[in-house]
């Protein structure tokens, strides 16, 4: 069974995390002797390692194969808020001047779960001692509670993006909540200020990372699925809205998506919903399945089927991928950041810059009711099957060899950096590590054939054409 461990400053020794009811304190608390601590050789692969450590950063290659969280804690405890507010500000998540009627909130968060929500006022003071969310004592296999106010709900969303484009797993942020529902964060740092809160929580994980761990068995077969999105432009280069053949909001396999554009809810981007799969080729086949079918509701001749990440001015296209049958993990998602949105982001058409922040957000996820996640990142692969397929691919690698892929370059400062600048000279930088990293996975070896010719694009600068019709490649019938 996973277990959980707390290092606060020393690799010879670490305190082991366990659960116990009557207990509100980690064992040691912060200071003193832990009552629990063992030596760092005890931590095997698979368990998670919490660093609480303000002055000392943690040396991730001691522990192989073993989830690290808030590795990055020591670095933004240093961090001026400047530099803080410069990774908020290219996220899209720091809006520089105040909102109107601006409220204030403190969000603890654990593990992209909300843990505790507390009204401030403008100095940072707790204005009303109750707070508005806070997690439910009673029920230790869930971490976090989130508010059914959907202003609120944006209010989690924000500290939590904020405080994973920092690279942390716990800790709180402060953000700003508009009188127009505008979010905008002001203050995060490392751990929880409430350290009786904190152990309790931490606690609370320990259990959930116990039990996600020893359910990974039980699972099932690892499933992969997608939305992936495609627009139609007549020859003038205009917007087709792909309401005129799937209908406003339909479901099944396949329907046109909202966008609010101004005060107007329009329906222009046509989605593909394809049955899940085991493997790149079988979710290959079943999204072409849909393709055809479409091409059978979309008449006109003339219109030109187009993907990617902005094949059209102005609008951006994702090709969400859903994952079913793995623990949702900050860890996977910075893999999934590092080994699928970074090589993409190589060979994307160079408009496709545009499309970040409002859309591709690192780490950008969400929860399904059929108990997978959904990862939002990445742009339309629909551009070619060869990108569908590396996309794929890389997703399955990173769910199946989450606890065996060392190298994370989405956590270091100047690969994010390169992503949202898309600076592909410095973001190539890291091309070489995350081949050899996933090169030396178990999977890989059955993956490689898909992986591989997105790689080698990557290496000699070519990218897609976001101005093709994506029928060509996918063998679609141009005309009826």
């Amino acid at each position: 069974m996973a277990s959980t461990w707390i290092w606060r400053g020393s690799y010879d020794r670490l305190e082991k995390v366990t659960y116990d009811e009557r207990a509100l304190h980690t064992s040691g608390e912060r200071s003193g002797t832990p009552i629990h601590a063992q030596p760092w050789t005890n931590v095997l692969p698979g368990d998670a390692v919490i660093a609480c450590s303000a002055a000392r950063a943690i040396e991730s290659s001691r522990f192989k194969g073993v989830w690290l969280l808030n590795v990055n804690g020591q670095l933004v405890e240093r961090m001026t808020d400047e530099e803080k507010q410069r990774i908020w500000r290219r996220t899209g998540l720091f809006g520089g001047n105040r909102l109107d009627n601006e409220r204030y909130y403190r969000v603890s968060v654990v593990h992209l779960e909300p843990v505790e929500m507390l009204r401030i006022d403008a100095s940072g003071k707790v204005s009303n001692g109750k707070p508005i969310v806070r997690a439910e004592p009673a029920n230790v296999h869930s971490i976090g509670q989130w508010p059914e106010d959907q202003a609120l709900r944006r209010v989690v969303r924000t500290a939590v993006q904020a405080l994973y484009a920092l690279g942390l797993d716990i800790g709180e942020a402060e953000v700003a909540l508009g009188g127009d529902g505008r979010t905008a964060v002001r203050a995060a740092w490392p751990m929880l200020r409430d350290t009786r809160l904190e152990a309790v929580m931490l606690r609370r994980f320990a259990v959930w990372h116990a039990a996600a761990g020893a359910e990974a068995a039980d699972r099932g077969p690892l499933l992969i699925g997608a939305d992936p999105e495609f627009v139609l432009v007549t020859p003038a280069g205009k917007v087709a809205s792909a309401s005129r053949f799937f209908g406003a909001g339909v479901g099944g396999a396949a329907g046109a998506d909202a966008v609010l554009i101004g005060r107007r809810l329009l329906y222009p981007v046509a989605e593909l919903r394809p049955e899940p799969a085991e493997d790149p080729a079988a979710l290959a086949a079943n999204v072409r399945r849909l393709l055809l079918r479409a091409a059978d509701r979309i008449s006109d001749p003339a219109l030109r089927w187009a993907a990617g990440a902005m094949p059209v001015p102005g609008l951006a296209l994702g090709g969400h991928i859903h994952l079913s049958g793995a623990p949702l993990t900050s860890r996977l998602l910075r893999l999934l950041d590092s080994c699928a949105a970074f090589p993409l982001a190589l060979v994307e058409d160079p408009a496709g810059r545009a499309r970040r922040p409002r859309y591709g957000t690192l780490g950008d996820f969400r929860q399904q009711p059929h108990g997978g996640f959904e990862y939002r990142t990445l742009p339309s692969w629909l551009i070619s099957p060869a990108a569908a397929k590396a996309a794929f691919a890389l997703a399955l690698l990173c769910a199946r060899e989450a606890e065996h892929l060392h190298y994370i370059p989405a956590l270091e400062e100047r690969y994010a950096a390169a992503y949202y600048a898309g600076d592909r000279a410095e973001l190539a930088g890291c091309l070489d590590g995350i081949a050899s990293s996933i090169s030396a996975a178990a999977s890989y070896e059955e993956l490689a054939p898909y992986i591989e010719p997105l790689f080698q694009a990557a290496r000699s600068g070519h990218t897609w054409d976001e101005s093709t019709d994506i029928r060509v490649k996918w063998r679609i019938p141009m005309t009826k």
